[in-house]
């Protein structure tokens, strides 16, 4: 339960940042993908039902503030989420340098889901060209924050871990 509030807050925490102050950092139309991040962490550390419906929800909701297609981030986390839980099982992820290639990947699958969802529901001329540079550079920029990420959310959870609830005292 402790957990789950944990990455509550977390994921509300991310969609603030990522929908609106996140996009004052001096990038252009680049913003770093805190969600990317959060749902490749429940992919790598966290696969459960409850995971996969959290990044459904979470594409979802920045569906919601600032995609004109409803759906397609939703689509997009839950492929990087299945993508990266596919992976993981066969693959060593103790190392930061290794979780970082892992979300620069599921960015690069995030970006092609995207560009592909935009080319059959938007029809514009040139998205190949300004797409390919902005996913690559999404990418990197997910990759470089995934290792502070990852280690907050480990020490949060080590941290909820050394908490005991006292249990409770029957009166006489």
């Amino acid at each position: 339960m402790k957990l789950a509030l944990l990455f509550f807050v977390v994921s509300i925490v991310s969609l603030l940042l990522q929908t609106t102050f996140l996009h004052l950092l001096p990038l252009g139309p680049i913003v770093p993908d805190l969600i990317l991040v959060l749902c490749v962490y429940w992919g790598l550390y966290h696969p459960s039902v409850a995971a996969v419906l959290g990044s459904f929800v979470l594409g979802y909701s920045v569906d919601v503030v600032s995609s004109p297609i409803l759906g397609l981030n939703a689509f997009a986390m839950s492929l990087v989420f299945l993508a990266v839980y596919l992976s993981s099982r066969s693959i060593w992820l103790q190392n930061p340098i290794v979780s970082a290639i892992v979300v620069f990947l599921a960015s690069l699958v995030k970006g092609a889901a995207l560009v592909l969802g935009w080319a059959v529901f938007l029809s514009m001329q040139g998205l190949w060209m300004g797409a390919a540079r902005y996913v690559m550079m999404e990418a990197v920029i997910a990759s470089l924050l995934a290792p502070f990420v990852f280690a907050l959310l480990h020490r949060g959870q080590s941290y909820l871990d050394q908490i005991r609830i006292a249990p409770h005292t029957r009166r006489q």
